[in-house]
């Protein structure tokens, strides 16, 4: 494949051929390239073995000996990223890694069968969707898109192919969230109206210092980097703290709001918000930041409640949740307690009174007990074999997909923002 590849010829190849890919691996099986028996050893290459991948890699390879699979191959358009995870592989497994320049020398080879995807937050979706049309099984880490054609893509190469895709949104791993989801489910916390998050940080989050020192453009591929995105002139700090800088992420939103919505709407059983409004600017670091470092949300949502997620960036006091709220009392997701408090109260005599019962106030707190929790990684590495869908796959991260597109377009427009599940379009008003 060639190294000048345009953007547009990417995305068309990507896009084209769907049908015609998923035929061939219907004929040869489960993974395109190679039919592997069950005791046959499965290779994976990283993609971007950056900071997030090499705690991935680390993670696959406390697993891959007795699930039978090795690390095998580097890929990043940056030479001295890509030369580093190939050493790190190296010094995991005693082998030579094999190095590519770019997604389309990995996805061409057939001695490759999955990958892990951890590059920038703007070409999640697109490289998950190649690879998948390519006959690979992905891991890609998350957001899985903050842009709603990219989201409405990768969901349909997965829906079209049946790879197996894991989304890097590992609180659907942990033990406590399916025991908060089950006492939710149960009623005991009565009409849930609010549920509150609240993820603080200090500091100048994302920066690197001396970037242009650290990467020329003469030693990585910068077309292939921005994508499908507006073409611009070379920017190392773009390239290299690209959190802070939209349309590549949005920062918070991508970052942090992934994790938290992506858990509340799962617990809650209801996957789109219905509408969104969002603020946020650049108040504490102003240093060339086109991200904000203070954030907040508010999502409307079928069942009928608001989840609030705020995050800053100038004061960590005050990190929580989600706490979520009803007329029985509260849960304490993170902490895994429910009690009474706020609940009950006086209540509007009848036939004003909703049908809500005072009376059944948690009279005493309740400590819940989480589940058994597994690595999120192995969880995917399992699914390779059997072929099951994993703990966090493709329906879940378009959903929390659409919600952090939704707040994100709610910020930049100042305006409230509407998602119709029918037909997957959002509007402003």
């Amino acid at each position: 494949m060639s190294k000048d590849m345009t953007r547009r010829e990417f995305l068309g190849k990507s896009a084209a051929g769907a049908a015609g890919m998923a035929m061939a691996m219907s004929a040869v099986g489960p993974f395109a390239g190679r039919v592997l028996g069950a005791n046959d050893r499965v290779r994976v290459g990283v993609v971007g073995p950056g900071a997030r991948a090499s705690s991935l890699i680390s993670e696959f390879a406390q697993q891959s000996k007795d699930l039978n699979m090795e690390l095998v191959a580097s890929c990043d358009i940056w030479n001295q990223a890509r030369e580093r995870g190939a050493a790190r592989i190296k010094g995991l497994t005693g082998a030579e890694a094999i190095q590519c320049r770019n997604l389309e020398e990995i996805c061409d080879r057939d001695d490759i069968d999955a990958l892990i995807i951890a590059t920038a937050d703007h070409q999640h979706a697109q490289h998950m969707a190649y690879a998948v049309r390519a006959g690979k099984d992905v891991y890609v880490e998350k957001p899985l898109a903050n842009d709603l054609d990219d989201a409405k893509d990768a969901l349909k190469a997965v829906e079209e192919t049946k790879r197996i895709v894991q989304i890097g949104t590992q609180r659907r791993s942990e033990g406590s969230w399916p025991a908060a989801a089950e006492f939710i489910a149960s009623g005991a916390l009565g009409q849930i109206s609010y549920i509150e998050q609240a993820w603080n940080y200090f500091g100048s989050r994302w920066r690197r210092g001396n970037v242009e020192e650290e990467i020329q453009e003469k030693d990585t591929d910068w077309k292939r980097f921005l994508l499908n995105r507006p073409s611009r002139a070379w920017d190392p700090h773009v390239y290299r703290e690209f959190r802070l800088y939209w349309p590549f992420s949005s920062g918070i939103p991508c970052q942090w709001l992934s994790h938290c919505i992506d858990a509340i709407q799962w617990i809650m059983d209801d996957p789109f918000p219905k509408s969104v409004v969002a603020q946020g600017g650049v108040y504490v670091w102003k240093d060339g930041r086109e991200n904000p470092d203070t954030f907040q949300a508010l999502f409307d949502y079928p069942k009928g409640y608001m989840v609030s997620f705020c995050t800053r960036f100038g004061n960590d006091r005050g990190s929580f949740g989600p706490i979520v709220y009803g007329t029985n009392g509260i849960l304490d997701v993170d902490a895994l307690t429910a009690s009474g408090e706020g609940g009950g109260g006086e209540v509007t005599p009848a036939p004003y009174n909703c049908n809500v019962d005072a009376s059944k106030k948690i009279k005493d707190a309740v400590k819940l007990e989480a589940g058994p929790g597994m690595s999120h990684m192995r969880n995917w590495m399992e699914c390779l074999r059997s072929r099951k869908q994993p703990n966090a796959d493709v329906h879940g991260g378009y959903s929390h997909s659409i919600a952090i597109i939704m707040a994100i377009r709610a910020l930049h427009t100042g305006r409230r923002v509407h998602f119709d599940p029918q037909t997957h379009t959002m509007q402003e008003t």
